[in-house]
């Protein structure tokens, strides 16, 4: 993968390497005498201060670009997250309803049952019966609802854990960038105080 440096940070080496340049000449006019060795060495460090800032720079950069990729990552992330959470709270909700409503049904058929029996004339006792059979039918349908929902909670309590996983682990690797970054930041200016560490 490429990487870009600045426009600001390709110019500010070009000045500090033409900067370094003019200081050195100057000084070898200035001193006629002035060991060549010395300013050979010295003009090797500048040279190699310099090479580290750029990689620094263009590690700081692509370490940026990376950020911003688990920065995208994250809130695509959380949403996910969110929306099974509201999701899984939904299917609890009415698992716990359904739960709730069977024994009541169960009570009604019981009563009915024992309208059904006592009732003596045929007339009254038919829409008794046909009573008797809608409140059956719901009870079994509220049954057969617990089952597929108790899946549907725990298939959706495990997706839920794994995006959570995801989550920290996507969080943990961009604290770790962003570490990075402010080390590097700092060792471009070194007379800024060194920033608090994170227990």
């Amino acid at each position: 993968m490429k990487t870009r440096i600045p426009k600001g940070g390709l110019r500010l080496i070009v000045v500090v390497l033409f900067s370094v340049c003019l200081v050195s000449i100057a000084s070898g006019q200035a001193t006629k005498p002035a060991d060549d060795k010395d300013t050979l060495q010295a003009l090797l460090r500048e040279v190699s201060l310099l090479r580290q800032a750029l990689q620094t720079m263009q590690r700081m950069s692509v370490d940026t670009y990376r950020s911003q990729l688990l920065v995208d990552r994250i809130r695509v992330n959380r949403e996910d997250v969110r929306r099974l959470t509201a999701s899984l709270n939904e299917t609890r909700d009415t698992l716990r309803r359904t739960q709730q409503t069977i024994p009541t049904f169960t009570e009604q058929v019981k009563m009915e049952e024992t309208q059904v029996q006592l009732e003596v004339d045929p007339a009254k006792r038919a829409p008794l019966e046909f009573e008797l059979k809608r409140t059956k039918d719901a009870l079994e349908n509220y049954k057969s609802q617990i089952d597929p929902l108790k899946e549907r909670e725990q298939q959706l309590s495990a997706e839920l854990n794994k995006e959570k996983a995801e989550l920290d682990e996507l969080e943990g690797r961009l604290d770790l960038l962003e570490r990075g970054i402010e080390n590097d930041r700092q060792k471009l200016e070194p007379d800024k105080p060194a920033a608090p560490k994170n227990p």
